[in-house]
């Protein structure tokens, strides 16, 4: 079983990766990997969601840590941003963030972060892998950490301070907290740029985070901006670091037209703007009025911020709501991400319902139960269907296909200037899969 999907580890708690003894040799393994590369660091910074497992997962973790040498801190109930913000405060200290974002309770999970204060990368996640398959005597693990007092506090504060001088016009929004790790600091932050603002889905109870809620669900928030004639809403998941953006009337802005918006008005020309494979092809052609290329990577915002990195890139994101600023923090973050377009929305006098003219191509993204991953360039039904997908369509029409990184899903994602032609793909799609199905 592979141990790191799209973002990290998720799994079910107390199974898999996430029982007793995996999680003491993933704490042990993470320890082994820093002192190998980071000969540094002494200590682990550890923050989590609202999740009940959460604890259960953290007493774990701290004991293979401990084990392998290193010291924990507790930040406590924080977003996954934090941990980058911390770590660049303290030197000689990584991360590791106890969450499973969007998902429901019933799922957990680890994110992990280096002594720079970046989420690893997909090299280092092999390195630990590999850590993990080592033979350790667990026996005697044992946890011993120290509680990190007022993080929150600390947390707020540097999200302000990248924010010095910001002065925004009067706003009246709706947030939707998911009942996550900002369920209490987003609130703070907003008053301290005098923001009004109404929220909702702010009282977690260790079951109730994403249930109803958040940026997976959209219905409850999309009701209460129109209900309470809000300016607009956003929607936040269970780690803070998405947001989803409604309009005044309910509807939701597309992720691909914040991030054009936010690209038009910031980036030079000449500059690059990075996003995923699963970005809208019209960005392509809306940003190059302004002569900013367009740069793509696999899917995941850990990969953006690599990408942007590379290539000296201060701006980029995916469209389900990562937004990430390089020149204020390593990785995304939901109340930065706000308070960023509070001020352009300020600065340009702009309303978020006409913030951009971009208009986007039919796109639909389905997925599919498969019942066995093989490797994709294996398959030769979908490799037939992939060269008659080229052979049929225009330059403008985009197709991917790939697994879920955490689900026994596939998923196809196409964009066509005809709705029509992408549902008929579709279909036909659907039938090879469930003709694998079959045969498994």
């Amino acid at each position: 079983m592979k141990m790191f999907g799209t973002d990290g580890i998720r799994d079910f708690p107390y199974k898999n990766f996430l029982k007793k003894e995996a999680l003491i040799k993933i704490g042990y393994s993470f320890s082994f990997f820093l002192k190998r590369n980071y000969k540094n660091t002494k200590n682990i910074f550890i923050a989590q969601d609202t999740r009940k497992s959460s604890n259960y997962i953290a007493r774990n973790l701290i004991k293979g840590i401990n084990l392998g040498g290193l010291n924990t801190i507790m930040l406590g109930v924080l977003p996954t941003s934090s941990l980058s913000i911390f770590i660049d405060k303290y030197p000689y200290s990584s991360g590791i963030m106890i969450t499973a974002s969007h998902n429901d309770h019933s799922y957990n999970g680890l994110k992990f972060f280096n002594e720079s204060g970046e989420k690893i990368s997909t090299h280092d996640e092999e390195q630990i892998e590999k850590a993990f398959n080592m033979k350790v005597r667990l026996s005697k693990a044992k946890a011993t950490n120290l509680k990190y007092e007022n993080a929150d506090k600390e947390y707020i504060n540097e999200i302000i301070k990248r924010f010095k001088g910001l002065k925004l016009r009067e706003f009246n929004i709706g947030i939707d907290l998911a009942n996550g790790s900002s369920y209490k600091v987003t609130k703070k932050i907003l008053r301290a740029f005098g923001v009004g603002f109404k929220a909702i889905s702010d009282k977690p109870n260790g079951l109730n985070i994403n249930k109803n809620c958040g940026v997976e669900n959209l219905n409850r928030i999309s009701k209460f901006v129109v209900k309470k004639k809000l300016d607009f809403g956003i929607a936040i998941d269970g780690d803070a670091d998405r947001i989803v953006i409604i309009g005044n009337k309910g509807e939701i802005i597309h992720g691909d037209k914040i991030m054009s918006y936010i690209a038009s008005n910031r980036l030079k020309a000449k500059s690059s703007f990075v996003t995923t494979i699963m970005g809208n092809t019209a960005l392509d052609s809306e940003l190059s009025k302004k002569h900013i290329k367009v740069i793509r990577t696999d899917v995941g915002d850990k990969n953006v911020y690599y990408k942007m990195k590379e290539i000296n890139s201060n701006f980029g994101g995916e469209n389900s709501g990562h937004y990430i600023f390089r020149n204020l923090l390593h990785t995304s973050d939901s109340n930065l991400s706000l308070l960023y377009i509070l001020g352009l929305l300020t600065e340009r006098k702009s309303k978020i319902n006409t913030i951009s003219k971009i208009t986007l191509n039919p796109s639909v993204l389905k997925s599919f139960i498969i019942h066995k991953k093989r490797p994709i360039n294996k398959i030769k039904e979908i490799q037939n269907f992939i060269t008659d997908f080229n052979y049929k369509f225009h330059s403008n029409s985009y197709l991917n296909i790939r697994y879920s990184g955490t689900e026994n899903k596939i998923r196809i994602l196409i964009q066509d200037t005809s709705l029509k032609r992408i549902n008929a793909q579709i279909k036909i799609f659907k039938g090879i899969i469930e003709d694998l199905n079959d045969k498994a």
